[in-house]
Formats: structure tokens, sequence, C-alpha cells
């Protein structure tokens, strides 16, 4: 029998154990603030799953993280699910932790570094010192680095993201489209494009001065398991935030998502799937929509991509009429919210447009030309 002590804003909530091919969540604490997920309130009777239960799933690496950590632990260590877990427990850090030495690096970077790289290969650095303390889910090639204020020695932990052959200058093309996400007035988190413009440089949000808040995405709140993470609606999405938000957020949680959604859809994203949204609290009376993250225009790369989930019982680019019957059916909106967030949404896309002609009237990469180019092309289509 294999487990895990579970922790809870740094108070021990209960045991996770792995017996007969069924993992077993048991609570050990009456306090009801110490639940581990918004889907798991606390009770005496366990939660049984033939699966990982999605919140601790949540936390395993994906992709470019999975096949190096799966690489150097195989001869450690059974490479399961529970197996994983139990290797990247120390180097997870939130709200929900887990008993175990937690690991500390030494030789912090500063986020300067970061920026302005002295060398090509800082991503490769990057990954031998930190790719074994990343648990970080998406295929992309990323890692979490821990960076230090050199003034306050304060630390902080930014997810460093590159890219592959296969999608080249993909930097450039996620910071343009979180620029349209954030000047839209939808919530993002601090954010950075090194010199070089190899690198996507962003700082984890679910970190308040010292306290860590929670996070749960929608394959957790919705119970799915990660691969199952391109089967759902976006109308599923409105109805988890309708649900789980408090009352003093829902509406510029629902106005927020239906910006998202329609930014998406302009931008021809189709990797918006369940687990690049989510909710974020610091208790049952605080939740809200947590900031945009992951967006980028993927018909640059796939000519013929689709939509991630369905809306409107189909995976298919609705044009704005039907983005509309979207915000106000399933976001709960009415006609002037929707029109004012189409305008926020619109004078944005505009704005980046101008950077983006601006950048092409003296840009010679030809691969930054393409991608450019077609993120212009959708700028262009709501003006």
């Amino acid at each position: 029998m294999a487990s895990l002590k579970v922790i809870v804003d740094e108070n021990p909530a209960g045991r996770l154990i792995n017996e007969n091919d069924e993992f077993i969540f048991s609570y050990d604490t009456e306090s009801q603030d110490k639940f581990v997920s918004l889907t798991m309130p606390v009770r005496q009777k366990p939660y049984v799953h033939k699966k990982l239960h999605p919140l601790f799933e949540m936390h395993l690496p994906e992709g470019y993280l999975l096949s190096i950590i799966k690489k150097h632990f195989a001869k450690i260590t059974k490479m399961d699910d529970f197996g994983l877990l139990k290797v990247m427990a120390p180097s997870i850090h939130g709200r929900v932790t887990y008993e175990n030495k937690k690991q500390t690096i030494k030789d912090n970077l500063s986020l300067d570094e970061l920026i302005k790289p002295k060398n090509e290969h800082l991503f490769d650095e990057l990954v031998s010192r930190f790719a074994l303390h990343s648990a970080l889910s998406g295929v992309q090639p990323k890692v979490l680095a821990v960076v230090e204020d050199k003034a306050t020695l304060k630390c902080e932990e930014y997810i460093v993201k590159s890219w592959g052959d296969e999608y080249k200058e993909l930097a450039i093309n996620e910071y343009y489209c979180m620029q349209i996400v954030r000047l839209s007035g939808v919530v993002v988190p601090e954010f950075y494009i090194s010199d070089d413009e190899k690198l996507l440089i962003m700082k984890r949000f679910d970190k308040q001065e010292d306290k860590h808040l929670g996070f749960e995405d929608m394959c957790v709140l919705m119970g799915k398991q990660r691969e199952d993470k391109y089967e759902g609606s976006y109308e599923q999405i409105a109805k988890v935030i309708q649900t789980f938000v408090s009352p003093n957020h829902k509406k510029s949680s629902m106005l927020h998502f239906f910006k998202m959604i329609y930014i998406s859809y302009k931008l021809e994203n189709g990797d918006a799937h369940l687990k690049n949204f989510g909710l974020l609290y610091d208790g049952v009376d605080n939740i809200r929509l947590a900031p945009a993250y992951d967006v980028v225009c993927t018909t640059v790369y796939i000519k013929n991509d689709i939509p991630a989930l369905l809306l409107l019982g189909s995976k298919k680019w609705w044009d704005e009429k039907y983005l509309i019957k979207f915000g106000m059916q399933s976001c709960g909106l009415s006609k002037k919210e929707v029109d004012d967030a189409l305008k926020e949404c619109k004078s944005a896309f505009e704005t980046v447009e101008k950077q983006i002609s601006q950048r092409l009237e003296v840009e010679n990469n030809e691969d930054k030309v393409k991608v450019l180019e077609r993120l212009k092309k959708h700028c262009n289509i709501v003006s």
C-alpha cells in the first residue's frame, strides 16, 4: 500500500492511499475550510476512485516535462500516476501540498536574467536546473523557475516557456495574444517575452504575498481526468462558473469568461481546453475566475485546426452573432453588457494590430513574419 499525507494551508488534512487498484482519499480533519477541492468537501466517508482523483492528478506534469521526469526516475520507482505524484510531491507548492521533505533550489535567477538572456542556450540550462522540480501540465516545453528579487531577496516562481520546431516562434504568438487579452480588460498574470523572443515568461498567479491561493482547473471541477480535457463544452464551463463562483464575483467572472471565448474564437485558438480555464479562491466565500493564460493562435501551425471544445453543439469557428448568443444565453449577460465587452475586445485587437503592422515593416525573419501576418489577419477580422 502506497500513501501520501495531504496538507492544506500548511495543516494536515488527510491521507491519499493507492491500494488494490483504487485511489482512496480520507480526511483526518473536521475543519470544513481544509477541503482539498471545491468538489471534495470535508466528510467522514472516504473518496474512492478507480483513477487518481482529478485534484491530485492536476499536480502531475505532462508532455515535455513528463518525458524528462520519467526518463530520470524510471529506474528508481514505478512511474504510474501515484509513483509520479510521490516523486513530484516535494516540488508541489500551493494551497494543497504533500508531507515530504521540501526541496529548495540554490543560486536563484533574477527576472532580468530571464528577460535579457546572455546566451542562446538559456532554456536548456533552465531545464537542467528546474525540470525535475516543475510540476506543470501542458505539452509545451516549460519549466517552473525560481526567480529572486535582488533588491528584496524575495523569491517568486515564474513559468518559462520555450517551443520546438513544430511550433516556431510560439513565444511571440502567445505574447501578442496575451496582449490582446490584457488590453480587453481580462485579468492576466504578469508576463514578459525575452529580448531574443525565445522565451515567454509568466508569473504564477496562485500566490498572494506569502499565501498560496486555491486553484482548480475545469477538469477538476467537472470530475474529469486530464485525457478528457478536450471533452466538454464552453456552456458547461459557464455552468461551473455559475455554480461555484461567489455571488460578488459572478458577474465579472462571466464577463471575463465571455471575453476569453470571444478572443479565442477570433484568434482561432484551438487549444482553449478544460485545463486552460480555472477558478481561484482563498476560501469558499471568495471564489472567482482565474486569470487568463495559454492563449495562442493555433491555426498558424495547424491550418485547419478546430476549437478545443463544443460551442452551440459544434466544434466550428462561430461568427460574432453566435458568440453574442452564447454570451447572453449561457453567460447570463445582457445585450448591453455583451456589446460593451465586444467594444473593449475590438479596441484591444485594433491596438495590437497596429503594433504588429509596425513590427512587420522592419521584421526580416521568415518564421516571425509568418506568425505576425497570421495574427494581423485575425486582428483585422474585427476592425
